[in-house]
């Protein structure tokens, strides 16, 4: 998919999927109920996604430099507590209309940047922004998941908008989650096949993470369907219950360093 093709379909899911994710934090009474496998509220997730739609539109436009940063865990939540620790706002219509004006200022700047043009990401990375409007849109399809499971309202996971964000994210994502430390004498070729993305095919040898844009083959292919891959990947669903339902498979010479393969990343 060329760049700007990607960021007007982007857009499109971005401008969806933060409506849906508001009109779910406008219909709660209470945001207190702690999001499961967090220390956040829904409050402070609905901060969480109405702040960061202006950051990376900050980004998109040059104003934001995220370079010297890395993608640590622990790193990052604690500077995202920081950052909602800046926003008070309880009442829950409120919050979702600030939803709403955060995902239209994203939308009014990348309106106005060629979809190709590089910002300064975590770990140095360049990414283009169509790239990072690709990972941007995880945050409500996958918080919205979230608050979903907290305030036990159903959060379907629309697999055309999966696919976007995972397009996105093996660009950029790869290197920045990569732990050296769990590859130590791993050498093998990966090719990953998610439905509607572009195959990828990862390199791991002597500690390293590369994305090639081809091979002549692979070791392990990993398959599953978009909206399982993205699950997975953010530690929302185990990769042993995407098994063992058939949503994620592993074939090839070696399949039984498939499942080792999502231990290599670790998700902020």
């Amino acid at each position: 998919m060329k760049p700007n093709e990607r960021l007007a379909a982007v857009r499109e899911g971005l401008s969806v999927m933060y409506e849906r994710v508001a009109r779910l934090i406008e219909q709660q009474d209470d945001l207190s109920m702690m999001i499961p496998g967090f220390e956040w509220t829904v409050r402070e997730m609905a901060v969480h996604l109405a702040g960061g739609t202006r950051r990376y539109a900050a980004l998109a436009n040059g104003e934001y430099d995220l370079s010297a940063l890395t993608f640590d865990k622990k790193l990052l939540d604690a500077r995202a507590k920081g950052l909602n620790a800046d926003n008070p706002e309880t009442d829950p219509k409120k919050l979702g209309e600030q939803i709403r004006e955060g995902c239209e200022h994203f939308l009014a700047v990348t309106a106005k940047v060629p979809a190709d043009t590089q910002v300064s990401y975590y770990n140095g990375l360049r990414p283009m922004v169509a790239e990072i409007a690709s990972i941007l849109l995880v945050e409500p399809v996958i918080h919205g998941y979230d608050v979903g499971a907290a305030v036990g309202a159903p959060w379907p996971i629309d697999p055309e908008y999966a696919a976007l964000v995972l397009g996105g994210f093996s660009k950029v994502v790869y290197p920045a989650l990569f732990q050296s430390d769990r590859a130590a004498g791993l050498d093998a070729t990966y090719r990953v096949d998610i439905a509607g993305v572009e195959s990828s095919f990862v390199r791991i040898v002597d500690r390293t993470c590369k994305e090639l844009p081809t091979a002549p083959s692979a070791d392990c292919i990993i398959s599953a369907d978009p909206a399982t891959a993205l699950l997975v990947y953010t530690g929302r669903i185990s990769q042993w219950t995407a098994i063992a339902l058939g949503r994620l498979t592993f074939s090839g010479p070696r399949p039984e360093i498939g499942p080792g393969f999502f231990d290599l990343f670790v998700c902020p």
